[in-house]
């Protein structure tokens, strides 16, 4: 009887701890890689923060090295993914891309080559930033790098429609996978028309917040969460943060990611009148490694 109530506890604390997202966006994997001592360092740091997600950036690089189509040199990546997994209580690893042909040519036929389901990409993340201005530039490099090539306009209209053709072609490989597959969409200033029509071909939206405090990252991002309210969307969202210290790096090597993150959700119940469409907020994902990571570092230096 004992054992079964400490096992319910116990179920209970872990539901509570891990239900939600936490996402940790890696940059430097290329220098990560194949290094066991930098990689434990990795997983330690994600481990010990409670991260359950990682996505991982620079997987055009690592292709270079270990090419991820050959069954005898991506074991590499394959190892590293099962070690997160297995060993650090990684629940979910996603990769990072700009296009779906990368996804499709490179990041499917990896995760086919591998037996085993701890091996395998989890998460197809689009990060493709068709508001900016690098994709309205006629000479900018989303223009030059995948627009024209496509028959897109050089505008936000064209960057649009390459983006939701991206996902709508992620969606389809995620459905013709033997491996479950969630597809995720990094957004940033979007309008409440594409909002509508991104949220039909994703499984979690990552929204873009730009501040230094939890209080100032909400409001940044307060007629995005507005926008996605009115369309009355179930797709799960997760708050995306920047460590940079023009970000919310500074507040972290003061603060923890746990209070950061009850003050953003503070801010949002404050507002729930306005926002009673949103289904929940239910993560948040912190790019980058490295800039986190040090701010974390000097927190824990200076309680210490």
């Amino acid at each position: 009887m004992i054992k079964n109530i400490s096992f319910v506890l116990s179920l209970l604390f872990f539901t509570n701890v891990y239900s939600n997202q936490r996402a940790l966006f890696v940059d430097g994997f290329n220098n990560i890689l194949g290094s066991p001592s930098k990689e434990n360092k990795l997983l330690g740091f994600a481990k010990k923060n409670n991260f359950n997600t990682l996505i991982l950036y620079e997987l055009n690089k690592i292709d270079k090295r270990f090419p991820l189509t050959d069954t005898r040199k991506n074991s590499v990546l394959a190892d590293f993914i099962a070690k997160a997994k297995l060993k650090y209580g990684i629940r979910k690893v996603g990769a990072s891309g700009e296009s779906a042909t990368f996804f499709i040519d490179i990041v499917q036929v990896y995760n086919n080559s591998r037996p085993k389901p701890e091996e395998k990409f989890d998460i197809y993340n689009l990060e493709f930033e068709y508001w900016s201005k690098k994709a309205s530039s006629n000479k900018g490099y989303y223009c030059e790098g995948y627009l024209r090539d496509n028959n897109q306009p050089c505008n936000r209209q064209g960057s649009f429609n390459y983006f939701l053709e991206s996902l709508k072609k992620l969606k389809k490989l995620a459905k013709e996978s033997k491996h479950n597959i969630l597809i995720e969409a990094y957004v940033g200033y979007y309008t409440q028309k594409e909002i509508s029509k991104i949220s039909k071909y994703c499984d979690r939206l990552l929204i873009h917040t730009n501040g230094k405090s939890p209080k100032i990252c909400f409001d940044s991002t307060l007629k995005n969460l507005e926008y996605l309210s009115k369309i009355n969307s179930n797709i799960k969202v997760s708050i995306f943060f920047s460590a940079r210290m023009n970000g919310m790096g500074y507040w972290l090597k003061f603060d923890s990611l746990d209070r950061g993150e009850s003050l953003f959700k503070n801010q949002k119940n404050k507002k729930n009148n306005t926002l009673n469409g949103i289904n929940g907020i239910d993560g948040f994902a912190y790019h980058t490694y490295s800039y986190l990571e040090k701010s974390i570092s000097y927190n824990s230096y200076r309680k210490n």
